[in-house]
């Protein structure tokens, strides 16, 4: 996607709260929580989807932490990520995407031209912040963060929500921090496992392991890496 390619938009094409991709052969899909549910109820019912084999084996399962473990159905941090099976597999993780995400101000949309694994880290943080039965707890360390945001600026903008929902504890925070990255690894990798049994190309799996290395830099210096960039700000970089 070239830099100087012309983006038209309807705005009254975008009123529900959520994710719309415009791929490179015009192909559109709007993931809003309305159409997630609708597909995800289809595909899960459609064996050809998912074969019965796929849906048994230990891969597939839930997290051993999970407080639904052991029922008889599927994960649901899955949710979100099955309505784009079929057009995905089409693409390749850098291939060129326009992003355009709708949050809860209703007045403010963004857009961004980037590859496809860079718009699905939005449904890889939905999919692990607030469809997955233990990551939904975390949710409020991602308020205020657009998904389409950068790596390293998300994980400073997450610091500030979590140090500000603990008070500034430096103790709590680091033991929070620590808890946070622990559950949310092991839910990334065996999320990850869940997707090379059912998808073909890189682009889910690539963007789950953005996500997680987002929450890895919570532990990598952060305190300092917030103080440079307060002092870079100041400074009118």
């Amino acid at each position: 996607m070239e830099n100087d390619k012309t983006i038209c938009l309807q705005l009254k094409d975008y009123t529900q709260k959520g994710l719309y991709l415009i791929f490179e052969d015009s192909s559109r899909l709007a993931l809003t929580r309305e159409n997630i549910k609708k597909t995800t109820d289809e595909y899960w019912s459609n064996p050809d989807k998912i074969p019965p084999a796929v849906k048994s084996a230990i891969e597939f399962q839930r997290c051993p932490f999970c407080p639904l473990k052991g029922r008889d159905d599927f994960c649901d941090a899955l949710r979100p990520i099955l309505p784009l099976l079929d057009i995905v597999d089409r693409f390749m993780s850098y291939d060129k995407v326009t992003a355009i995400y709708k949050g809860d101000n209703q007045n403010l949309i963004h857009c961004a031209a980037t590859t496809i694994q860079g718009a699905l880290k939005y449904l890889s943080i939905i999919s692990l912040m607030q469809y997955c039965q233990v990551g939904r707890k975390y949710w409020k360390y991602y308020v205020g963060i657009m998904p389409l945001t950068g790596v390293e600026e998300s994980s400073l903008h997450m610091y500030l929500n979590i140090y500000w929902n603990l008070k500034g504890n430096q103790e709590e925070i680091h033991r929070r921090i620590a808890q946070f990255s622990e559950q949310i690894r092991i839910t990334s990798e065996n999320q990850v496992k869940r997707l090379n049994m059912i998808c073909k190309k890189d682009s889910f799996v690539n963007a789950f392991v953005n996500t997680q290395v987002a929450i890895e830099f919570l532990s990598l210096d952060i305190e300092q890496r917030l103080a440079l960039a307060f002092s870079d700000h100041g400074n009118g970089v």
